[in-house]
């Protein structure tokens, strides 16, 4: 069990704030760093949270990120701008820029350090494959052909990512699917919208590669605990499905009466080029989590809606 002090970033985000839960229940020491230090301790108060610490940095500057990683063991890098959005040239550059350059300049702070965190366990994306309607992909598949924004994205992030091995640093690469989990305010609207819920969403043909937060957060305090684990894995469930069957469950789950579709049209309006997160997708399977023994707690997709829903 992982007691020495643990850095997070983006521990205020829905995996990160799961994480941080985890390991203060254990009683591990968490520093949080954060762009919004106040934001972060409202999120965790020392009162409920006294092994939690929230520090202040700018995410592109070493400096300020070389002081909260003395004395910590491992180091788990989770901040990333979000992507289900429309994408202007300004949410382009910083979508890139929080993977590419943040990641750089949390390497560049390990590198200058005496005593380094052995570990560094990095977020990644499933995008890193590229999109293909039919293809397995497994962690032993080749990358995605270059030109596509987000898997050249994936492809910069892990490079940076990858450079702190080069430092004696044991690097874990997390290519994670969408993640199901709902927040408080998320559950009330999809209360006030569940008579509406399940319709199909674009062709309902697509993969989707997903995975529960608790699973997520599991893996991560795995890669946190066994030294074993180096290099990359895919963070997703072993049974992917279509989109289809993803809205048929939550429509079951929700119980819901009208089942309003959304075709790709819509989606695309809305979101542009950032459409291509819900109606594209890959078919990704968590082979080496499995040959390693690693238990789902939610391996099939109507449980896991379930539950978030409930």
């Amino acid at each position: 069990m992982t007691q020495n002090k643990i850095v997070i970033t983006g521990a205020t985000g829905l995996i990160g704030s799961r994480l941080t839960e985890k390991l203060a229940e254990r009683g591990t020491p968490v520093t949080v760093l954060s762009r919004h230090p106040r934001a972060a301790n409202n999120r965790f108060p020392s009162a409920r949270f006294p092994n939690v610490t929230v520090t202040g940095y700018v995410p592109f500057n070493p400096d300020t990120i070389a002081p909260a990683l003395s004395g910590a063991s491992a180091v788990v890098h989770l901040a990333g701008e979000p992507i289900a959005t429309r994408w202007t040239p300004e949410v382009r550059a910083a979508i890139r820029n929080s993977r590419e350059i943040g990641t750089r300049a949390l390497v560049t702070a390990i590198a200058g350090m005496n005593d380094r965190p052995a570990a560094l366990i990095s977020a990644s994306a499933c995008r890193y494959y590229g999109v293909n309607a039919h293809a397995r992909f497994a962690e032993d598949s080749p990358p995605g052909p270059a030109g596509d924004f987000l898997t050249d994205t994936t492809h910069r992030w892990e490079a940076q990512a990858q450079r702190a091995s080069m430092f004696d640093v044991r690097v874990v690469i997390l290519r994670f699917g969408i993640t199901l989990a709902v927040t408080e305010m998320g559950r009330a609207t999809l209360k006030r919208l569940h008579p509406f819920l399940g319709g199909r969403v674009g062709s309902g043909q697509q993969w989707v590669s997903w995975i529960h937060r608790e699973d997520v957060v599991d893996i991560l305090l795995r890669a946190l605990d066994m030294t074993e684990m180096r290099g990359a894995y895919n963070a997703t469930s072993p049974n992917p499905v279509k989109m289809t069957q993803v809205t048929d469950a939550f429509g079951h789950a929700s119980r819901s009466f009208f089942r309003v579709p959304v075709p790709s049209m819509v989606i695309r309006q809305l979101l542009g080029d950032g459409a291509t997160v819900i109606l594209d997708g890959q078919k990704v399977h968590p082979d080496r989590l499995l040959a390693e023994g690693f238990h789902f707690r939610f391996p099939q997709i109507g449980p896991a809606i379930y539950d978030i829903l409930s």
